[in-house]
């Protein structure tokens, strides 16, 4: 008896609940007893209140009527989860806002977060959800994209996809770990590394071959407007398109290069040669390889049996 008690979980053991459960977990070996009240559950997740109207009838075992009634006949979670995440959602099932965990900057704990997104998820928790998903936009971009990423692809947040890929991709690769990595998955990485491969061979291309200049027919000054055009593209361009610690986007560019006057170069020149450039659309190839990976990625997120696969990620990150 005194093991049992030992077991009993200090805070999430109710004496009037309703429903024992036990969890044994890579964190807790030796298990954790909760007592929690059947009520509550079913009114607030689906997976419970599914779980808790199966029928029960004399014909069944006594082990089956009698399970999560006491104690030594619990009510087993999956032992994928892990005791530090099974506590964060009943923090947030049953504490008040004022007492979710902090961190030392005083907002909400990025690991509550995590854990009552993720096991909200799974036990089809909509409140629980639509309150994890609030609090993470409200930290911007404290949130590693990776992190995002992952939440996005695992916990069906598909409106996250856009945003968490754009912020890798500004990234430089060098500054994802192996955790990171992990967290983006296999199909996430590798339209990572595709994406930013194609666009730097793009922006290389770019950069190599200075565009002819169209000259206007009210121009008398077109050899000038040419060698002023081939200077600018030479001595600033390239320096933009490659410069190692922010290069710029190839659209902006091209707005810069419309709205920027160019030494040398008569406006009318400038301006047809902006707008062919325009047309040519070559520069706005890189937001269309962002968007061909989007696509692909949103594409994977509507796939039943690829989102189950990434649910594999999901548990092995609760158990760590």
């Amino acid at each position: 008896m005194d093991y049992i008690f030992s077991r009993r979980h200090p805070e999430f053991y109710f004496s009037d609940g309703t429903a024992v459960f036990e969890l044994v977990s890579r964190d807790c070996p030796g298990g954790v007893l909760y007592k929690l009240h059947i009520g509550l559950l079913s009114h607030r997740s689906g997976f419970f209140a599914t779980l808790f109207s199966l029928p029960r009838n004399q014909s069944q075992s006594k082990q089956i009527l009698s399970e999560g009634t006491v104690d030594d006949n619990p009510i087993k979670f999956p032992s994928t989860l892990s005791r530090s995440d099974v506590d964060y959602l009943l923090m947030y099932l049953y504490r008040g806002p004022s007492m979710y965990p902090m961190d030392r900057t005083l907002v909400l704990s990025q690991q509550f977060l995590v854990s009552v997104l993720k096991l909200s998820t799974f036990f089809e928790i909509e409140d629980g959800i639509q309150f994890a998903v609030r609090e993470f936009t409200r930290l911007g971009n404290r949130l590693h994209p990776a992190l995002q990423f992952e939440l996005a692809r695992c916990c069906g947040i598909d409106i996250w996809i856009p945003h968490a890929f754009r912020r890798l991709m500004l990234m430089d690769i060098t500054e994802l770990d192996a955790g990171h990595v992990a967290q983006i998955g296999r199909s996430g990485y590798f339209w990572l590394t595709q994406t930013k491969a194609k666009m730097q061979a793009l922006r290389f291309k770019i950069a190599f071959h200075v565009p002819p200049i169209v000259n206007s027919p009210e121009c008398d000054t077109h050899d000038a407007c040419a060698t002023a055009w081939t200077q600018e593209w030479q001595d600033h361009v390239r320096q933009l398109i490659h410069h190692p610690e922010n290069p710029i986007p190839c659209v902006t560019l091209l707005h810069d290069l419309r709205n920027v006057h160019v030494t040398g170069l008569c406006e009318k020149c400038q301006d047809l040669t902006v707008t062919w450039l325009w047309g040519k659309c070559l520069f706005t190839q890189e937001e269309d390889l962002f968007e061909e990976a989007v696509q692909a990625l949103e594409k994977l997120q509507s796939e039943e049996v690829l989102r189950e696969a990434a649910w594999d990620s999901v548990l092995q990150y609760i158990s760590l």
